[in-house]
Parts: C-alpha cells; structure tokens; sequence
C-alpha cells in the first residue's frame, strides 16, 4: 500500500502546475494533501469527476477564513476506507486541521499542523494541539490500533533537519518547545520513518523558502513527516521525499508498507 503527502500551497494552484498528470505517475493508494485552500465546489468539474471516479474523497477546507489552510484525504474507493473531519475540538476544526481514516485496524491521522507563526503568536496554540493529538494516538494504541500520522507538521524534529539550525533556533518550526512537543507523538508510541530508515542521512529536506534560490542550492527544511506505531516500522518497504516534483514550495512524501 502507497501512502503519500503534499502541501500543495493551494489546490488550484497545483492543479496548474501539473498536478494530476503527477497523481497518474504517483498512483497513491492513500494520499493526504494539506493547504488546499478552496472549497470541494470550487474546483473545476472535470478534476472533481477524475478524482472521485478512483478515489474516496473527503474534502476538509477552513471555515474560519476563506482561502487559508485546510487538508483533503483521498483513498482508493476499493480500499474501504472511511473517514471522519476533524477531531472534536472547535478551534483546529475550524480551520481543517486534521482528518481521521480508519481501514480496519489501521488508523490513518492526516493533515495541516498549526504554525507559531511570526513572533511565535500562535506558539501556544501549536502546544495545545500537539498535546490533544498526541493523547488521541495514545488512545488508538491503547484500543490495539495501529497508526500512521502524517502531513506539513511546521517543526524540524533535530538539527539535522534543517540546514540552518543555528540560525533557526527561536524561529517558527524550530523552537525548543515544538521540538520538545514533537516528542510526545514519539512518546505516543509513534516512529519517525525517515529517520528509522536514514538515520544521520544530511540534506533531506521537504520544504524550501521561495527566496534566495533556496530549493536550486538545497536550503531547506524537513518539516513533513509519515510517523508510523512501532509496530508498523517492520512493514515499511520504502520512505521516501520527492523533491524532484516541482509545483509547491513543499515537495510530496512517500512511505510504501508490505
């Protein structure tokens, strides 16, 4: 089973860029988009039939702002999936955080983590989410789920996942406190796949700034991520980041399980 994810940095953006030809090429078997930023009605017709005559669609824009954030979950219809918006809790719903599909025993966690944003105003409110999500795969655990948790998680677990630490170090995405809370997913009983597979491996990065040449020169960071019960790390066949495909300034991730 292919499991993939991309922030698109909008939907129809990407749609312009060469996104449905990548999806034939891909043929994810489950795919989580994040920032897709438009409602389900708003995208053209022909792309809704196409997408919705091989896959479950379950389509999670914002509603607290129209335009901002949001996250889709697409499943092959054959595969039986079901899925759920959301997880509960008004304040991450509003804005399409995170969707929750369940094949069997299998739980797959999906979707666009907050940003502390500039002068880190949204920092709290990141912590509190990290500490729900986290107590939500706890609970999966404990019930004899298995779980894969993924998307734009906005933090650089380690040093090693971005080019600059140094530089970084009191910025969004790679503040002692979201390093520290990335740990609870770990402490949930949650592997870091890409790291289970290259471990100490430079240079693997997802996500570049649109400046300075950065993704040409390789200045990135490595802020998506497929975390995975430690259980389900002896399946992986493959983890993969696709930085060869081009149409957002994130690249898709891949992780492939026997």
């Amino acid at each position: 089973m292919k499991f993939y994810s991309w922030n698109v940095n909008g939907f129809r953006s990407v749609l312009k860029k060469g996104f449905m030809d990548w999806l034939e090429e891909a043929e994810p078997d489950v795919l989580s988009l994040q920032e897709i930023r438009s409602e389900w009605e708003e995208i053209d017709l022909e792309v809704r039939r196409q997408l919705e005559s091989a896959y479950d669609v379950c389509w999670f824009p914002a509603t607290s702002k129209k335009g901002y954030a949001g996250s889709a979950t697409l499943t092959k219809k054959e595969l039986g999936f079901t899925h759920a918006k959301g997880l509960g809790i008004a304040a991450y719903d509003a804005e399409g955080r995170i969707i929750v599909s369940r094949k069997d025993r299998l739980v797959f966690i999906a979707g666009y983590f907050p940003n502390a944003s500039s002068g880190l105003v949204r920092l709290p409110f990141k912590r509190q989410f990290a500490q729900d999500l986290a107590a939500l795969v706890a609970q999966h655990h404990s019930a004899g789920d298995e779980v894969i948790l993924v998307g734009d998680m906005n933090v650089a677990p380690e040093e090693l996942d971005l080019a600059r630490p140094k530089d970084n170090t009191k910025n969004p995405g790679f503040t002692p406190e979201e390093r520290e809370d990335f740990k609870l997913y770990l402490e949930a009983g949650l592997g870091d796949v890409l790291r289970e597979r290259h471990p100490g491996e430079p240079g693997l990065y997802t996500w570049w700034t649109a400046r300075g040449g950065a993704r040409e020169r390789n200045v990135g960071w490595r802020i998506d991520l497929f975390l995975a019960s430690r259980p389900l790390l002896a399946r992986v066949t493959d983890a993969r980041i696709h930085a060869d495909v081009l149409g957002s300034d994130h690249c898709p991730i891949s992780l492939e399980l026997s």
